[in-house]
């Protein structure tokens, strides 16, 4: 990833704060020099001195073969964004597009069933607790259970994180206020709020 300065984030915290904030990611690995991505939900485990990344595809999905035992698998994850029209400057300039995204490198293998069972859990439950008539894990029938057969799990032991929020931050304040301004106007509120909690320390 090409991150500047002004626009990279070191804090560890905030890394992992924006990926559990944004977790539905596309995963990209290569086999014989072929890409593949996949566009799917990661569950995000942390450890005392390591993170490990995990996820599942279907067992039709190609992609599965590139994960086996692969030193350099790469994750992209992608936050609120939005086009910066020049028109919001003061000053004559170019138009940009404000985005804040991460991108996490790794090594990955495939789950064991037991593992694939016990992710597809935690996934399941971060987003059902706390739903009206919750569908958790435990409820689950199984005969729904069964269709965990269509699928394999996968593990990612995270080597680098790069975090960037490329979001006005080089511009005056007030550029910055009137990008601000503009993006509430256009209902681009999610921009608008992220660059005011930049802006404040947040």
């Amino acid at each position: 990833m090409f991150n500047p300065k002004p626009f990279k984030v070191e804090n560890y915290s905030e890394q992992i704060e924006f990926i559990k904030a944004h977790p539905f990611a596309t995963l990209i690995s290569t086999i014989d020099g072929v890409p593949y991505a996949s566009q799917i939900p990661i569950t995000i485990n942390e450890f005392d001195d390591f993170l490990i990344l995990s996820g599942h595809l279907a067992k039709a999905n190609p992609q599965l073969k590139t994960l086996d035992g692969n030193a350099n698998v790469l994750i992209l994850f992608t936050g609120p964004h939005a086009y910066i029209s020049s028109s919001w400057y003061k000053d004559e300039e170019v138009s940009t597009w404000n985005y804040q995204s991460a991108q996490i490198r790794g090594e990955s293998e495939l789950m064991s069933e037991n593992e694939l069972m016990i992710e597809l859990e935690q996934l399941t439950n971060r987003y059902e607790l706390g739903r009206e008539n919750a569908r958790t894990f435990n409820t689950l029938s199984e005969n729904v259970l069964k269709q965990a057969n269509g699928v394999t799990g996968f593990k990612i032991r995270v080597n680098e994180i790069q975090v960037k929020y490329k979001m006005s931050q080089n511009r005056s304040e007030e550029d910055y206020q009137n990008i601000v301004h503009h993006l509430e106007r256009e209902g681009e509120t999610e921009s608008a709020e992220a660059m005011n909690r930049i802006r404040n320390g947040k």
